[in-house]
């Protein structure tokens, strides 16, 4: 029975053959895959284009070596084409290129043209049937830099609106750095930016400026960079309202009860045509300050350049203007005596000794009406050196004249004519 059962279960060939679904599956199965190797075989020849990116780089090589900068593009795109089964032309991808350039044939200065090499992996399916560029051209030579002042060109004069006039521009940086290979560097002649405005400015206007090395023959000077401070270098470009303005001057340092209006005033010139900022709200020339440590009984002449003043420009052809203030009859003068010993000495260096060993005049001159200067002596007179500005790495030992600041105690009505220097000995401690 157990025979019977093996016999039974023994497998055919011939049953299978002769079964009709089974010999259905087969033939399907192999009917695919006689379809596929066919397809792999007889599958028409494609070609293909990758764009391979190649970093340009010249470390460990002769031209590093030799001190030899690349001047030229920073990373090369070189398109490989290739011959492959259209079936295969997908998978195919940068990946399976090595791009390379050969360095070693840079040994001097100059222009030269790198080969570029493409090769593949081992076992590829495909073959490189072009690619390009098949070279690499750049500059080859020493770096150097050398500081240049900022040319600012102007490519249309007439963009100010009638009734003001344009203030001394202002540039973001006034010298740019020219950087690059030596033999182009040394081409550089002036470094300009051009400034078009095609408006007429009323305002105040700010822009951004582009740099550009030039030649001697004002052409583009190639391969070199112009490097500055500021992130963007700019210029602003003040625009002045038109206005005729009365000239004056400022006191400083005058006594809190003394009025100035009996001082007689007067001017070189009385009247300017000034172009003025218009949010400054300027309604006077003011060409300066007139300290009253310099005024004394009578006439006090003052000489003020009027080149560059703040917040406007005088538009006349005057460089100078002087001032004239005539101090009434009325105030007097009077000496009172002082010594070092009266000296106060303040933000002495630690580790030093300081001492005034005498100061540059005996006595000090204090200006005021009669009977102000009545009971003022020398108890009224501070006069205080202030060592601050010392440069604590380097100081010098010995003694040296600094300036005396006077100051006039319990008194509003008088002032100290002059500058006093005291000589003070400094000695490490």
């Amino acid at each position: 029975m157990a025979e019977k059962k093996r016999k039974k279960s023994k497998f055919s060939i011939k049953k299978l053959i002769y079964n009709d679904k089974y010999l259905i599956i087969i033939s399907i199965v192999l009917a695919v895959i006689v379809w596929i190797v066919t397809s792999m075989s007889l599958s028409p020849e494609t070609t293909k284009t990758i764009t391979v990116s190649l970093p340009v780089d010249f470390s460990d090589s002769a031209a590093e070596q030799l001190g030899l900068k690349c001047y030229g593009d920073e990373v090369v795109d070189v398109d490989v084409t290739v011959s492959c089964k259209k079936y295969l032309a997908k998978d195919i991808t940068a990946d399976n290129f090595k791009v390379s350039l050969q360095t070693n044939v840079v040994t001097s200065s100059g222009n030269f043209d790198v080969p570029i090499r493409v090769e593949t992996g081992e076992n590829v399916d495909f073959t490189i049937s072009s690619y390009y560029p098949t070279v690499y051209r750049a500059y080859f030579d020493v770096e150097d830099e050398k500081t240049m002042d900022l040319d600012v060109r102007y490519t249309n004069e007439d963009f100010i609106e009638k009734g003001y006039t344009m203030g001394q521009p202002l540039l973001s940086e006034s010298t740019v750095t020219v950087k690059g290979p030596r033999s182009y560097v040394s081409q550089v002649k002036t470094v300009s930016a051009d400034v078009t405005i095609e408006e007429k400015l009323k305002t105040t206007t700010s822009m951004d400026l582009n740099a550009i090395a030039l030649d001697s023959y004002g052409s583009k000077v190639n391969y070199v960079t112009i490097e500055k401070g500021a992130e963007n270098l700019t210029i602003t470009i003040p625009v002045l309202k038109e206005m005729q303005l009365n000239v004056s001057a400022s006191f400083v340092g005058k006594p809190s009860k003394i009025n100035t209006d009996s001082f007689a005033v007067s001017y070189s010139v009385s009247k300017v045509n000034a172009g003025v900022l218009e949010d400054a709200k300027i309604t006077e020339a003011v060409i300066g300050d007139i300290d009253f440590s310099q005024l004394k009984p009578g006439e006090n002449k003052f000489t003020f350049d009027v080149q560059s003043l703040d917040g406007f420009v005088i538009l006349d052809n005057i460089k100078e203007i002087s001032a004239t203030v005539t101090i009434p009859k009325t105030y007097k003068s009077e000496r009172i005596s002082v010594n070092a010993g009266n000296v106060n000495v303040i933000n002495a260096p630690k580790g030093y000794n300081v001492s005034v060993t005498d100061i540059s005049a005996s006595a000090v001159m204090v200006i005021g009406t009669e009977s102000n200067l009545n009971g003022l002596t020398a108890s009224n007179i501070k006069l205080v050196v202030d060592l601050s500005g010392i440069d604590v790495n380097n100081i010098k030992e010995g003694i040296s004249s600094y300036k005396i600041v006077t100051t006039l105690e319990n008194s509003d009505t008088c002032w100290i004519y002059g500058d006093y220097t005291a000589n003070v000995n400094i000695t490490k401690a």
